[in-house]
């Protein structure tokens, strides 16, 4: 009875009070760990475990909760335990004591690793923003609606592709999402990564060496000076000119070069590796998405215009069905057959799916391999302790509208691009109204759509449109 519940054994000797003291601890503790996990949601209580107060307090149930149940087992094991006994009945006696112990010990000591293991991998993908240059950053509050005197929130996403291959860090991705934290409306805005002459304002040290915007003539007719090349251009090639306390400067340049591009502040930053975007699909159990007729092409080269022969050596197959990791990240970064237009395009629907189909039981299950990529491939500039009002904002999200607003060929020329009129179309998609019935993305059960973008088409997209409609 005291494997069951620390004391309860106790209860029926002679050392009832102790028992009850014991019994009374831990249904409190039970009952606290319960409320702390169920209220709200089980987003909000995970997102509450996982903020500073909250692992310091799982540390302490794992631990001294752990000592004080084992402890009630020795206690009830001394209390029952017969001097006149049998040798034989005495070790029998004494096993299932042991057993009880490692019963009940062995899960608090795993459990406790656990939770370790989740602070330092924590410790590790929860970075301090560098506040040097612009310190504006919209933070919730304390209370029951930590985004009441928040209106909006611009979180900048960027899919890092940094390999032995490359000097430095490429961002293959680029994305912004605008959030209304009232009714979780979100505006998703790619950034084509081959934009040209981007502004870089004139607080970055980079501002010194492009002050008419990144570009660079004289190093591949400009075409090395991409919005993509621009981590590198200011965090290898000219670090000296950023501040010794500055730890990452090409993080902060992209940040406030985007910043610049949408014309709205970015209040928080997540970066992941595109291999870690592929195993974190994958622990949460893949995601289903709808492939256009054809497929999608894995792997691929192109040389002098042409593709490779041989070079593309899969395809994930069209329809609608789910994707694993492999194959998600192949649907959200091929475009040896498409356009940059369609890649942008796939990869908000990736995050439209991604939100939506976000399963809390899943992610709890799998929480160990979820830690294990994030210490490996994802950083981000959230404050750890504000986890359980960006779970209130995530659920919002699941109820509100999604947007998308395309920057690519021919609505933006990257080669020449009309800033203002990118902003222009940010603020259009931002002001557009929230509607209640949010549109979903079509779900083919057999035969795939006929009709897939083009990568030769030159009639204008829609540069707003709602995420799912066209997924």
């Amino acid at each position: 009875m005291s494997a069951i519940l620390p004391g309860l054994g106790l209860t029926l000797t002679r050392r009832r009070r102790l028992g009850a003291v014991l019994l009374g601890l831990s249904v409190v503790l039970f009952v606290l760990l319960f409320w702390i996990l169920t209220r709200g949601g089980i987003m909000h209580g995970a997102a509450r475990l996982l903020s500073t107060r909250g692992l310091v307090f799982l540390l302490f149930v794992c631990i001294v909760g752990g000592l004080v149940w084992l402890g009630g087992i020795l206690a009830t094991y001394a209390e029952t335990s017969g001097s006149r006994w049998p040798n034989r009945t005495k070790w029998m006696h004494r096993l299932f004591t042991a057993l009880l112990c490692m019963v009940v010990g062995v899960p608090a000591a795993v459990a406790t690793n656990y939770v370790w293991v989740t602070k330092g991998t924590l410790d590790h993908v929860f970075t301090v923003r560098y506040k040097g240059r612009d310190p504006v950053q919209h933070t919730p509050a304390a209370g029951s609606d930590p985004w009441k005197s928040v209106p909006r929130i611009n979180m900048l996403f960027l899919g890092s592709d940094a390999g032995a291959d490359r000097t430095g860090v490429r961002t293959d991705s680029i994305m912004v999402a605008s959030i209304d934290t009232h009714t979780g409306d979100t505006t998703l805005v790619s950034i084509p990564r081959n934009l040209e002459h981007v502004p870089i304002p004139a607080t970055n040290p980079l501002h010194k060496i492009y002050p008419n915007g990144f570009y660079c003539p004289n190093r591949g007719q400009g075409h090395d000076c991409l919005m993509d090349a621009l981590w590198t251009e200011a965090g290898t090639n000219y670090p000296t000119l950023f501040p010794k306390d500055e730890k990452n400067p090409g993080l902060d340049t992209t940040r406030e070069v985007v910043s610049d591009i949408v014309g709205m502040p970015i209040d928080y930053t997540v970066v992941i590796d595109l291999a870690g975007f592929q195993k974190l699909v994958d622990a949460m159990g893949g995601v289903y998405v709808n492939v256009p007729a054809g497929g999608i092409a894995i792997g691929g080269r192109i040389a002098n215009g042409q593709i490779v022969p041989g070079s593309i050596t899969g395809r994930v197959p069209a329809g609608y069905h789910k994707l694993n990791g492999y194959q998600a990240l192949w649907y959200s970064r091929s475009r040896v057959e498409n356009s940059d237009d369609d890649r942008t395009r796939r990869q908000r629907c990736m995050v439209n799916s991604l939100i939506n189909q976000a399963n809390p039981f899943t992610m709890i299950t799998k929480f160990t391999d979820v830690m294990s990529v994030a210490r490996q491939s994802i950083t981000m500039d959230v404050p750890q302790d504000h986890l359980d009002a960006f779970a209130t904002l995530v659920n919002r999200m699941k109820k509100g509208n999604m947007r998308s607003v395309n920057l690519s060929y021919p609505t933006i020329a990257s080669g020449n691009p009309d800033f203002a009129k990118i902003r222009q179309l940010v603020k259009a998609a931002i002001d557009r109204p929230h509607t209640a019935a949010k549109p979903k993305a079509a779900k083919p059960s057999s035969t795939p759509s006929t009709s897939t973008p083009s990568s030769t088409t030159t009639k204008p997209a829609n540069p707003i449109s709602d995420t799912a409609s066209s997924c």
